[in-house]
Order: C-alpha cells, then structure tokens, then sequence
C-alpha cells in the first residue's frame, strides 16, 4: 500500500497557480495508481507526455472546432503527465540529473508540437499565412520567458539602494510605480503568472473557442511584457516576481 502522506509530500512545495490547484493535485491522484508499479518511471512518465502531446497536436492541426476542443482537453492530460513525472520522481527518491534534463527537453519539444499544431491547423481551415509569423514569434517568447524564470531569475538583482530617498531619480520612481502596480495586477490575476501550467490553461481555453490567432496575440503581449520586465527590474535593484 502506497503511503498517503508520502504521496500528498510528493506534490511540489512551490508551483505555479494552474499546477497548484488542478493540475498537480490530479496527477497526485494517478500517482496513487502508479507508485507500486516499478516499470513506470518517472522518464517513462516524460516520455508518455510528449505522446500524449504528439497526438494532441495531430488533432489541433486538423483546424476544426471538434478537433481542437479534443486538442485541447489533451493538452490538459499532457501537463497532468508533466506534474506527475516529477512526483512520481520525489516520491521513489529518484531524481538525477538526466531525468531534470530530459523533461525540460521534452518541455521545449512539447512548446513547438503545440504552437506548429496550432498554425497549421489554422492555416489548414483559413489559408492565412500570416498565422505562421504569429505562431513562431509566439514560441521565441515562450522560450524567453523560460530562460528568465530558470536561468536568469537565479541571478541576484542589482544593488542600487540610494543613501537617501532624495536622490532616487524621477526615471526610478516611475519605473517603481509601474512595478508595483504591476504586481499587484499579477497576484489578482493568477492566470497570468505564464507559469507552463498557465501557458497551457490559456492555450486549452482559447483552442475550446476556436480563438487561436486571439491566443497568439495574448501569448506575444505576456511575452513581450516579461521579457523588458524581467531585466529592467533586475538593473534597477527590484526581484522579479515569479
């Protein structure tokens, strides 16, 4: 018998919202099923995700409402798969090296199968070109914004404390208001965290309404929005949310 509060222990402590209320605590659920089957692992569970996103990505390429509701639910099922390898990873102790690799590879892999799926299919129902421009400047923002929160984040921001408040400029002040404000948008709105959970919630809902050039303009907006937020907010001495 699996131990129960090992497996509740098993969900990752700090995840984003998407993760944290649904995704995670489904796939918390399947790793009640899979714990004791020692063939499953957690690369196996990687490896079954990008599958599962192959075919989602075959069915959003098709272009038909049908077809990208189905898209979309599988999408879902796909990030399910991804909170579950690394549960099942934390619970048996079997975390390395290789498998943090091999699941932000297959992530990236994962990013492009969708959004390729999603021009395709668009371009296979509306014969719009300028879908395919959309659809990749998409993907180099999501690809930035994954560089940002894993890589760049893990840098200190600068210091630039003033010794008083008289010499702050007019420029940080601004830029500090902005900020602030900003974030407290940010926290009222989890969905826009763009956490991969996120990323995938909003490319579910917007597939469901056959919105797909509408979700890549929300998608180059965030990624436009993060990519000067994140290092100005570092030069200027202010910690990136996250």
């Amino acid at each position: 018998m699996p131990d129960k509060q090992k497996i509740k222990d098993a969900i990752k402590k700090k995840d984003g919202w998407w993760a944290s209320i649904f995704s995670g605590s489904i796939a918390n659920i399947f790793l009640c099923f899979v714990v004791d089957i020692k063939w499953i692992t957690p690369n196996w569970v990687t490896t079954f995700s990008l599958f599962i996103c192959v075919i989602a990505a075959a069915f959003i390429s098709v272009g038909a409402p049908i077809f990208l509701v189905i898209g979309a639910v599988l999408v879902q099922l796909v990030f399910i798969l991804d909170c579950l390898d690394g549960q099942l990873a934390r619970y048996r102790g079997q975390s390395t090296n290789f498998g943090a690799w091999y699941d932000r590879v297959t992530d990236r892999a994962k990013d492009f199968l969708i959004y390729f799926s999603i021009a395709s299919g668009h371009y296979r129902v509306y014969e719009d070109w300028k879908i395919w421009p959309l659809a990749m400047t998409s993907l180099f923002f999501v690809y930035l914004f994954d560089y940002y929160v894993n890589q760049d984040i893990k840098l200190e921001a600068a210091d630039r404390k003033e010794k008083s408040e008289g010499k702050k400029t007019i420029l940080l002040k601004v830029l500090n208001s902005i900020f602030t404000g900003g974030e407290k948008v940010y926290k009222s709105l989890p969905i826009l965290q763009f956490h991969i959970g996120e990323q995938y919630l909003l490319i579910s809902i917007f597939l469901c309404f056959n919105q797909t050039r509408l979700l890549l303009y929300l998608i180059m907006f965030l990624g436009s929005f993060y990519s000067i937020y994140w290092p100005v907010s570092k030069y200027y001495g202010r910690k990136p949310i996250s």
